[in-house]
């Protein structure tokens, strides 16, 4: 799940835009699917409780991204488990070779502050969006998910309905719902709303009936 944050703040950065729409459904391709690295798959070495934490520590870092929007510019600062390694030099390099981004600082801690137009902050949500429509293709495309027939959301990442071919989820489809919290976590940092809740919802699509339902506010109780 890091490596999924980490590949969208990188696509971001390169500035790859996409469109955001009211509600999204994602569909299996007509092509042969391969499996995504991005996904996260439970396996019999990996308990559901370290798959758990895993996903539940990419949250806790998520909220560690701080956005601070002025009338002209937004200033950005990814904690050091987004930046990887890196320094000074590499981000002004960045900055001189992106005129969206006006100034970068390499902090003590690792972080990396940006400050950069609005328009760049755009074209950064947007990326960030397209590179979460990818995922979740490769998700729906993916063998190791049978099961899921669709993935449909809202605009702001924050309610998910899977349709199923069985009326059963299954381990690696109930750990699909972490990843769905991640995604509208981002957008939500990315827009200055962080939501208060990202609801899922797993429909037998013979039925229509909710199979099992979820939701990213309850993992604060547990």
């Amino acid at each position: 799940m890091k490596k999924i944050i980490s590949v969208l703040i990188c696509l971001s950065i390169l500035g790859v835009t996409a469109c955001s729409k009211e509600e999204t459904v994602i569909t299996r391709s007509e092509t042969e699917a391969s499996t995504p690295e991005e996904t996260t798959v439970v396996t019999e070495s990996q308990s559901l409780d370290e798959a758990t934490e895993e996903l539940g520590d990419a949250l806790e870092a998520i909220g560690g991204v701080d956005v601070d929007q002025n009338a002209l510019t937004v200033t950005i600062t990814f904690p050091a488990d987004f930046v990887g390694e890196s320094n000074q030099e590499r981000i002004d390099q960045n900055v001189a070779e992106d005129d969206g981004l006006l100034e970068g600082t390499y902090n003590e801690d690792g972080s990396v502050t940006y400050v950069m137009t609005r328009e760049k902050h755009q074209e950064l949500l947007d990326a960030t969006t397209q590179s979460m429509e990818q995922s979740l293709q490769e998700i729906v495309d993916s063998d190791d998910y049978p099961n899921v027939l669709s993935i449909t959301h809202n605009e702001d990442y924050t309610d998910f309905t899977v349709e199923c071919a069985e009326d059963f989820i299954g381990v690696n489809n109930s750990m699909l719902a972490l990843e769905f919290y991640t995604f509208g976590g981002m957008y939500g940092i990315f827009t200055g709303e962080t939501p208060d809740n990202i609801h899922v919802a797993y429909v037998y699509t013979e039925t229509g009936e909710i199979i099992e339902e979820a939701n990213s506010s309850d993992m604060e109780t547990q």
